[in-house]
């Protein structure tokens, strides 16, 4: 429920379960408002048969290099929904409406996945809805469209960082990458760095703020590295973790010191020799 001024709304909804709206006019008359009765309008459920919707509709952008920003949704068929079923998938972002072409399709040919490669979605815009709708057809069943609204930056899956740098240096590591491909800026990001110990085995993943990093370690040993990112809330609600990087890995595992393999050696041979001239004393 909301207040307005003017004689018409415009609000973005899922109408596959219909729609209804009730208005009413409150005037103000010295100190008081003064209410009219409420006047409503209702828009049916969209035909179709029962369980023929689509089902766990899930949608994934990502800004593409030219700056354009791809589209992928999947879905899984309704129960009700007969072997001949064909989905077709649309999207609406603001007042541009489009039908998608590149399907993958089940065992049974029904469409379950479909892609833009580029679409009209503005990288770098805020909360703005994307709007899914799968309708179908079939010989067999009316099929039941399915409507569902997307928050942008929630469906957002960041890109992978770029041009990630390590090194040892004395005692630390060090790492650098620049941020992902994004209208936003450094700030705006976050990132996981995950290390391993290829001597050890000893794994870890760290949260970073920043697009460096430095760490002590055992420079004896040899290290690999991974690093994905996503972004902050300084600029926007987070969306999803970008990918994993490929692995960098830096460091070779140097053997144990000689000299310190040499004592051991030294002092085993002395605690035997010890232990038999103590045998040989009590005999």
């Amino acid at each position: 429920e909301y207040d307005t001024g003017r004689t018409q709304s415009v609000r973005t909804a899922a109408l596959h379960d219909g729609f209804s709206a009730h208005v009413r006019t409150l005037l103000l008359q010295g100190d008081l408002w003064v209410a009219s009765d409420w006047v409503g309008a209702h828009l049916p459920p969209l035909p179709g048969a029962a369980e023929t919707s689509v089902t766990n509709l899930s949608c994934v952008t990502q800004l593409t290099l030219p700056g354009k920003v791809s589209l992928r949704c999947t879905w899984l068929p309704g129960q009700g929904a007969p072997e001949d079923t064909k989905y077709f998938l649309f999207y609406r972002y603001e007042t541009h409406t489009e039908e998608c072409h590149s399907y993958t399709r089940d065992e049974w040919h029904r469409n379950t996945e479909g892609r833009f490669p580029s679409t009209q979605i503005k990288p770098g815009e805020i909360d703005t809805l994307v709007v899914v709708h799968i309708n179908g057809s079939s010989r067999r069943a009316a099929i039941k469209p399915f409507q569902q609204l997307f928050n942008q930056n929630a469906i957002e899956k960041v890109n992978i960082p770029r041009n990630i740098s390590i090194s040892l240096e004395q005692n630390d590591l060090l790492a650098t990458w620049e941020k992902p491909i994004s209208p936003f800026h450094e700030e705006c990001f976050e990132y996981e760095f995950y290390l391993i110990n290829l001597r050890s085995g000893n794994k870890q993943i760290l949260k970073i703020s920043s697009n460096s990093f430095r760490l002590r370690v055992d420079v004896s040993s040899r290290y690999s590295i991974r690093i994905r990112a996503n972004h902050n809330h300084i600029c926007r609600a987070r969306g999803l973790w970008s990918d994993w990087s490929e692995i960098v890995s830096v460091g070779q595992n140097k053997p144990e010191s000689s000299t310190a393999w040499i004592l051991t050696l030294l002092c085993v041979s002395t605690s035997c020799t010890f232990l038999l001239v103590a045998i040989i004393c009590k005999t």
